[in-house]
């Protein structure tokens, strides 16, 4: 059996080790690592796409993106005061 790698495996594993502990908000989330990553994403993408400047997709937006799949895979949670992982916000 083959594993398929998707092209948000890092983003998605950088993003569970940002919200362990305490609920975090986007803002928190967005710094270092992740923000690298999502930039990094963003980029290829709009290579990808040929989009000119002013319609390119920044790397927040890769970020928002990557926040709602998890959490509708059952991964993440929002609490209404931040992201926290799925089995923390029962």
């Amino acid at each position: 059996m083959t594993t398929t790698k998707t092209k948000y495996e890092k983003l998605d594993a950088l993003i569970i080790a940002a919200i362990v502990g305490s609920p975090i908000d986007f803002g928190s989330i967005y710094q270092r690592d992740v923000k690298k990553e999502c930039e990094r994403i963003a980029d290829e993408e709009n290579k990808a796409r040929g989009l000119s400047r002013w319609h390119e997709i920044p790397g927040w937006r890769v970020l928002d993106r990557r926040l709602q799949a998890m959490r509708k895979a059952g991964k993440i949670r929002h609490t209404g005061k931040g992201w926290v992982p799925a089995q923390e916000a029962a």
